[in-house]
């Protein structure tokens, strides 16, 4: 099998890509950068989306195309930033379609990533693949509503193609993202759940979403699938287990909300939102995940 990734230098994508090589696939990544590569298997090749640039040799042989680019949205929220947040992701996500489609590339499966902020911020609700909603007062909902809507104008122009659209919840990764900071600020007691501490944290190890994200690419999915553990936590939960596992332990009071809205203004949003997120479709297919305690567990040895 041969796949093409958009994103594919960042952590995710490079877990997507270690796990493809060692089932002995061919990759194929696209970057703005200049990168070589000594594996056999793994090329990488030129584009830029907003020039609307790209080395057209991506495509040769290609079985799949994983579609994982975007701006972080783990940067605060200022005007310059949220338009590359959104932009990042539609002026990218259109262009390769648009490409797929003008070059008449045959492909059987295109894999995108989303996120669980497609549904509710609430305490109390559960929210599965069917309850996505449409909030205009939440920036990064909206951002995952253009987001979709943009891969499913190309849904019916490529019909021998299978579309899955893949809502990531918190990544736990020992390279970067929220376990790496906790990881750093339990080393010296500092560490401190924000807001109320309630707040649910629909999370999946990297191994976990990297091999979900892969078999949309070998089994032809199709429709959306929430990537997440089948227990979620809440965040007071899931910050004094990062604690243990790292041998340290919680002593600081939680962050009250008004601190964290002042620290990270409108990107505050993402931080004390609470989406209590499960997966039908992949508790229907058998998937096993890693609970908690063996996520965390893992992680901590391996950094």
């Amino acid at each position: 099998m041969k796949i093409l990734i958009t994103g594919g230098t960042g952590t995710l994508g490079k877990e997507i890509t270690n796990l493809a090589l060692k089932k002995e696939y061919k990759v194929n990544i696209l970057t703005r950068n200049n990168l070589n590569s000594n594996h056999p298997s793994l090329k990488y090749f030129y584009w830029n989306p907003v020039k609307g640039e790209i080395d057209l040799e991506c495509f040769r042989g290609i079985d799949g195309v994983i579609n994982l680019a975007g701006f972080s949205v783990f940067n605060l929220w200022t005007r310059v930033n949220k338009s590359k947040i959104l932009d990042s992701r539609v002026i990218s996500t259109n262009f390769i379609l648009d490409t797929i489609l003008k070059q008449k590339i045959e492909i059987t499966s295109f894999v995108n990533a989303s996120g669980i902020s497609a549904y509710i911020d609430s305490d109390d609700l559960t929210s599965s693949e069917n309850d996505s909603i449409n909030n205009p007062k939440s920036f990064i909902n909206q951002v995952v509503v253009k987001w979709e809507d943009e891969i499913l104008k190309f849904k019916n122009k490529l019909p021998e193609t299978s579309f899955s659209i893949m809502r990531i919840g918190l990544v736990l990764s020992k390279s970067a993202g929220l376990y790496r900071i906790c990881r750093l600020l339990s080393k010296f007691f500092i560490l401190s759940p924000l807001g109320s501490g309630t707040q649910w944290q629909s999370w999946i190890h990297e191994r976990d979403a990297a091999r979900i994200i892969l078999s949309g690419c070998e089994n032809k999915l199709n429709g959306p699938f929430n990537l997440v553990a089948p227990n979620p936590v809440n965040q007071n939960q899931l910050i004094n287990k990062i604690a243990i596992f790292n041998n340290s332990k919680v002593i600081l009071p939680n962050i009250p909300s008004w601190l964290v809205k002042i620290l990270f203004g409108e990107m505050s949003e993402l931080i004390l939102s609470s989406q209590k997120v499960k997966s039908i479709r992949l508790s229907d297919s058998d998937f096993l995940f890693k609970d908690i305690d063996v996520a965390l567990k893992d992680l901590s040895v391996n950094v």
